[in-house]
């Protein structure tokens, strides 16, 4: 019964990781940017959402999806004013997109504590009560992170699979000058790919703020853990974002009521042996992402 409880509490966990890794994942494989201020727009989202519940007393579901547009639209925005500009340097521009970014990061990140200062905040719990399916302890918080993750993530494969803009993403994700000979503006796509990518940090943060609660350096501790999903699934492979962060969350589910702290080293070391023997990762192809 413990073990199927902290597979349960996996599975949610993991779940969001899911939606922070394909985020990270869409930006890497097709701006080819390590987009290093990824997490401030975690941050963002979960603060965005406080924002309008708090200030606004707005409901928590059109809350979220205001927090989640000031995450895209910001993202874009600084695509715009910043990183069209660096990709365009010499060699992809690599080295100054990523030095672009970590500045972008610090910047975001000063300017979050001017405007919402350092006190931790939280938002009321949305879904309320618990649920005891077969002996488990499941409150419905988690169940709503479960079922929100599962149709986030369904949605997501269907517009990067079936649509004309996911169409365009891949195409510019493999060969970005046969995608412009084929009349794809990859100026766009790379902005909307950079939008895409923060609107799901934002999304992620602001479903997880009722559950977890918001604090300035939310964003600062999980960049580091969606780095190594995506190392471990593959920076090239959507699916590779969903096997990663779902094994994270098991890891980390198990890890933490077993190993406490130390389940961090152990996972460090973990993925650090499976990426000697995978260089791309579990379901990586290997596609140049710029790095």
């Amino acid at each position: 019964m413990l073990a199927a409880q902290l597979m349960f509490d996996g599975i949610a966990t993991g779940l969001v990781f899911v939606i922070l890794a394909a985020g990270l994942v869409i930006i890497i494989s097709t701006s080819k940017i390590l987009f290093m201020a990824y997490g401030v727009f975690y941050t963002i989202g979960a603060y965005g959402t406080w924002y309008m519940v708090h200030y606004f007393s707005l409901p928590y579901f059109p809350a979220l999806v205001i927090g989640v547009a000031i995450s895209g639209i910001i993202s874009m925005l600084s695509y715009i004013l910043i990183f069209r500009r660096l990709m365009a340097a010499e060699g992809g521009g690599f080295l100054a997109t990523l030095i672009g970014s970590m500045g972008l990061s610090l910047i975001l990140t000063q300017g979050g504590l001017l405007f919402y200062g350092t006190i931790p905040r939280s938002i009321p719990v949305v879904f309320k009560g618990t649920i005891h399916p077969f002996g488990l302890n499941i409150t419905n918080d988690k169940l709503a992170l479960v079922v929100m993750g599962v149709l986030i993530t369904l949605f997501l494969f269907w517009v990067y699979e079936k649509t004309r803009l996911g169409r365009s993403m891949r195409a510019v994700a493999y060969i970005k000058e046969a995608a412009a000979l084929q009349g794809v503006n990859t100026t766009v796509i790379n902005m909307l790919s950079l939008g895409i990518g923060c609107a799901l940090a934002g999304f992620a943060g602001g479903i997880l703020a009722p559950s977890y609660g918001i604090n300035p350096n939310m964003g600062n501790n999980v960049l580091w853990t969606v780095m190594l999903m995506v190392m471990l699934g593959g920076m090239d492979s959507l699916p590779g974002a969903v096997l990663g962060g779902l094994i994270i969350g098991q890891i980390l589910s198990f890890g933490q009521y077993f190993l406490g702290s130390t389940v961090q080293i152990y996972m460090f070391l973990l993925i650090g042996i499976i990426l000697f023997f995978r260089k791309n990762g579990l379901l990586g192809r290997g596609v140049d992402v710029g790095i």
